[in-house]
């Protein structure tokens, strides 16, 4: 059997978020996993010294000239994720420009393809839960993650005499502190801390008939895709992941984020049934789909950007060039004329480039 070594955040042990994708890739290859932080000293002590098959990073951006020093590869694979990633400002897409790219996020898949990166997108969907209580419509779960989703959010966007009952999930993320909820909560507040089984954490979950989703962004959001899987009607943000399978008023409700309102609540029942099937449909078709990705590892990237030999003109040089760094060749009243010289990726800001 193949070799493939898996390297990913060490806070994905605790979570098992890849397990699905560990199990996919044991189907076909001998996996060594290494979990750990990547900005740790020690980070690429963990590597043995061998020869794999098949590399893959998922989430993190290692140097990868500091990993060939230490094991040869014959293929590479990156997983990367939305919510870590958002775009290619990270100068170390340099390095990482002839790997296989395997996006669970649409929109970034979009970046990446418009960088001219070889990029394969497909979405996951977890397996449909047996579903034991449709939940209580006046209560709502939410696991406090970040400081940047908090019960203060959820103010905004639900009236408190709507609820009876919050389920307080009291586990923040790393680097994350918990914030005490207002007086308004007091009397409604049930908190847990941490589940020892998938299945006791399920169980409290589906008390509620809502659910809050915990982040601003997602990389391919295991949390809210499990509460949906349980017939959840989730609330989320309207940005990637969570609107890549969100469609507000339908499978859940969708909110400005930046200037949150205030949301009818007076569909539920209809969402979850809709979410129910939905994530049935998406399931059917992920278990067909998935091996593709054990294809694709293995095939030579399909870049564009070392063919591109060409010329732009930019008003005011009001610009940042996605995926190149511009050399500077003339200026003519309020233009400047620019080659294009080789892969950096940078945001992409887009006025106007016409040319004069």
């Amino acid at each position: 059997m193949k070799s493939l070594l898996f390297i990913g955040h060490e806070f994905h042990r605790k979570t098992q978020s890849t397990k699905f994708l560990l199990d996919l890739l044991a189907s076909k290859y001998s996996v060594e996993t290494i979990f750990a932080d990547p900005d740790a000293d020690n980070f690429f002590e963990n590597i043995s010294q061998k020869e794999y098959d098949v590399l893959i990073l998922f989430q993190i951006m290692p140097s990868l000239e500091k990993i060939k020093n230490i094991a040869k590869f014959k293929h590479f694979a990156f997983f990367p994720m939305y919510d870590h990633t958002k775009t290619l400002n990270n100068s170390r897409w340099n390095e990482y420009k002839n790997f296989n790219i395997i996006n669970f996020s649409k929109t970034f898949h979009n970046i990446c393809k418009n960088a001219g990166l070889s990029s394969f997108y497909i979405q996951y969907f977890p397996k449909p839960t047996d579903i034991s209580d449709i939940g209580d419509e006046k209560s709502i779960f939410f696991w406090q993650r970040s400081e940047k989703i908090t019960t203060k959010t959820i103010e905004k966007i639900i009236s408190t005499d709507k609820i009876n009952k919050l389920y307080l999930h009291k586990s923040p993320d790393p680097k994350n502190k918990f914030i005490v909820p207002s007086k308004k909560w007091q009397e409604k507040i049930i908190y847990s801390s941490w589940f020892d089984t998938k299945q006791e954490m399920q169980e409290y979950l589906q008390k509620s008939a809502l659910y809050f989703a915990p982040r601003k962004y997602e990389g391919i959001g295991m949390s809210f895709l499990e509460a949906m899987a349980a017939g959840r009607c989730v609330i989320a943000p309207d940005y990637p992941t969570m609107n890549e399978y969100i469609t507000n008023g339908s499978t859940g409700y969708l909110y400005n984020f930046k200037k949150p309102k205030k949301i009818d609540l007076n569909n539920i029942r209809k969402i979850q049934k809709n979410t129910i099937e939905y994530i049935k449909q998406g399931y059917t078709t992920w278990e067909q789909e998935k091996y593709k990705i054990l294809d694709y590892i293995q095939t030579s990237p399909n870049i564009i950007i070392e063919k591109i030999n060409e010329h732009i003109y930019i008003k005011n040089e009001k610009i940042k060039i996605l995926g190149f760094i511009p050399a500077k060749i003339k200026q003519t009243n309020n233009y400047t004329k620019y080659e294009i010289l080789n892969f950096i990726p940078l945001r992409f800001n887009h006025p106007n480039t016409q040319k004069p």
